[in-house]
């Protein structure tokens, strides 16, 4: 299996480039970190495929092959509006991210906010204020980290500890972080897809079943106005 690129137009002049593992399960957005690029996630991104996941890996604006942002906007904005592209197309969204683009999306609630979110090494929040839009409900989190990794293991468990109540810790003795934590312990990627499987495959398969019906109920009231 190989990945296929994949373009995403989040702006009249904004478009986001990546790539995307064409697996007939449920999406998973893959984000890297300020300064990096979806090459960060090389290797984790297949095993997560292989899983069962339609993986999709994006160079964020000004990154990579993504276009460079023209207009006045956040990294959270831009985060949202990916989501909401793909959750159009695939239906509901579990999201992946690291480090300090972890600060900005642990609290996405809405309409928009994935149902899911895995955290790898992130670091502690800076006091924001939550984006809410009066609906949605807060989403299950994971939280890997390294234990012996000093003060980055550290600001790990504070974010953790800053979290709502639907969330879980996975922890492992290593100094590694980010991406390259999970690379040298490739298990946590078996317990990335138990996570994504037990919080998000039910609302796909839902979504799923939802999209079918409608298209089926379209299809038979075309071919009968057709017959009239």
């Amino acid at each position: 299996m190989e990945p296929l690129a994949i373009e995403i137009r989040i702006a009249e002049e904004l478009v986001v480039r990546g790539q995307e593992w064409p697996v007939q399960g449920p999406p998973v957005v893959m984000l890297h970190d300020l300064g990096d690029d979806l090459d960060s996630w090389k290797g984790v991104d297949w095993l997560l495929a292989d899983r069962g996941f339609r993986v999709i890996s994006l160079d964020l604006p000004n990154h990579g092959l993504s276009d460079d942002q023209v207009e006045d906007s956040s990294t959270l904005e831009t985060a949202i509006n990916i989501i909401k592209n793909v959750s159009e197309v695939w239906g509901p969204v579990g999201l992946c991210s690291y480090g300090t683009l972890s600060t900005e999306l642990c609290h996405i609630q809405g309409t928009y906010a994935p149902i899911t979110h895995v955290m790898v090494s992130p670091l502690a929040p800076k006091p924001r204020p939550a984006l809410i839009d009066g609906s949605g409900e807060e989403m299950y989190q994971l939280v890997i980290a390294a234990t012996n990794g000093g003060a980055r293991s550290e600001e790990a468990r504070v974010m953790f500890d800053s979290l709502g109540k639907k969330k879980l810790w996975a922890s492992v003795a290593a100094t590694e972080h980010g991406p390259e934590f999970l690379k040298s312990h490739p298990h946590l990627v078996d317990d990335m897809a138990i996570f994504f499987k037990r919080t998000l495959t039910s609302d796909h398969l839902a979504w799923t079943a939802t999209t079918h019906e409608k298209a089926a109920a379209e299809f038979h009231s075309f071919d009968s106005k057709r017959e009239q």
